[in-house]
């Protein structure tokens, strides 16, 4: 598997293709009130086998696959310009959960997916919205019973403007040939506001069916 993440060209492209037009898209303004993760709606995709919440006042966009982008599935639009995508990421191998766990380097093995992603996704979107700076902000490994799974977060700063927030959890389910990639994008002003709270709620919700 880590050599088939070498192909993630066509999920960059879909992710930068995405932020650049959220960019350029006029900013939505709503009236925001920090949701709990309980009092959000669920969507659920069974065919891929996830599942996220959001605030019913959101606008949610179910694209069957091949209707925009042959790897997006879902386009939510929150507040402010905010939005979330999903995007499955067909794979050429699959991994069972019993070679996962009988990898004595599994750790290792996580990190270098890690890595790529990194490299192949987040760098590449912010050398596509001209950022003067990424940071790389905290790395997780979620990895469970169902699948390998892990989250990134990203900070670009911009010429001019708030920084943008790029962050994303990949998930490799077990058994599976391919990846769902959950990924936010979100304005930064620095401060915790009831606008991030929902937020980080609605990112907070997403797994995989089973979890």
């Amino acid at each position: 598997m880590i050599r088939k993440m070498k192909r993630n060209d066509r999920l960059a492209r879909s992710v930068v293709l995405w932020v650049c037009a959220w960019l350029l898209a006029p900013a939505m303004s709503s009236t925001v009130t920090a949701e709990s993760e309980d009092s959000l709606k669920k969507f659920h995709d069974r065919e891929y086998g996830y599942s996220f919440g959001y605030p019913e006042v959101w606008q949610l966009q179910s694209l069957p696959e091949g209707a925009v982008d042959e790897n997006m599935r879902v386009m939510l639009q929150g507040p402010n310009g905010s939005s979330f995508m999903v995007v499955v990421e067909k794979a050429t191998k699959k991994i069972t959960k019993e070679e996962f766990q009988a990898n004595r380097e599994r750790k290792k093995y996580v990190t270098t997916l890690i890595s790529q992603v990194i490299e192949q996704i987040y760098k590449r979107i912010s050398q596509n919205v001209k950022a003067t700076e990424m940071a790389v902000g905290e790395q997780r490994d979620l990895s469970n019973q169902i699948g390998v799974k892990f989250y990134v977060a990203t900070l670009h700063r911009l010429p001019a403007g708030k920084p943008i927030i790029v962050a994303g959890i990949h998930a490799f389910p077990f058994a599976k040939d391919y990846s769902v990639n959950f990924l936010m994008t979100a304005l930064w002003d620095g401060e915790m506001t009831k606008e991030t709270q929902t937020l980080t709620a609605v990112f907070n919700t997403f797994q995989l069916l089973g979890e």
